[in-house]
């Protein structure tokens, strides 16, 4: 069985992506998976300062937010990663963007370069192109992260559940 981490990048946590969310979550837990959702909207998540000093000490971030102290306890917990985000001006939000950013000092800790995960995306846009989020979404396959699935657009519920559902 699977530990799934959902990063919930919605700024409404009853926004367009929630349906999806749950419904995935359904799955996933029928299946007999451990789900933990992250609503980033409400966490204390900082911006990046792009000071790359987890490259040069290998010593983590120097902001120290409990907000991405627990996402990076979750990554480190999960092996398959969910990324849900409606589209905002063509990309994820900024809310997600900020962990994403941040989670490059959690890539530079030695132990943590070579974890692999699989991931999923659910978005919903109020129009039919995603380009945009699914090039930013396929950075993770630069680190040889295994997509899974995309569910993109609302009213998916019942394919949001199948890949929850397929979740091992």
């Amino acid at each position: 069985m699977a530990n799934i981490l959902i990063l919930n990048g919605a700024p409404r946590k009853n926004g367009s992506p929630a349906s999806l969310i749950k419904a995935f979550t359904e799955g996933a837990v029928a299946s007999g998976n451990q789900v933990h959702e992250a609503y980033i909207h409400g966490m204390n998540v900082k911006n990046c300062l792009g000071c790359d000093s987890s490259i040069k000490t290998h010593a983590g971030c120097v902001q120290k937010d409990e907000g991405m102290a627990k996402i990076y306890e979750d990554l480190s917990w999960c092996d398959t990663v969910v990324f849900a985000s409606p589209v905002h001006f063509a990309y994820m939000t900024a809310q997600l963007r900020a962990v994403i950013d941040r989670t490059w000092e959690w890539f530079n800790l030695p132990r943590n370069f070579e974890a692999k995960r699989k991931n999923v995306l659910i978005s919903t846009s109020r129009s039919e192109d995603y380009t945009a989020i699914l090039q930013q979404y396929g950075m993770y396959a630069m680190l040889g992260w295994e997509d899974i699935g995309h569910i993109l657009g609302a009213g998916k519920e019942v394919e949001a559940k199948s890949i929850g559902t397929s979740i091992s």
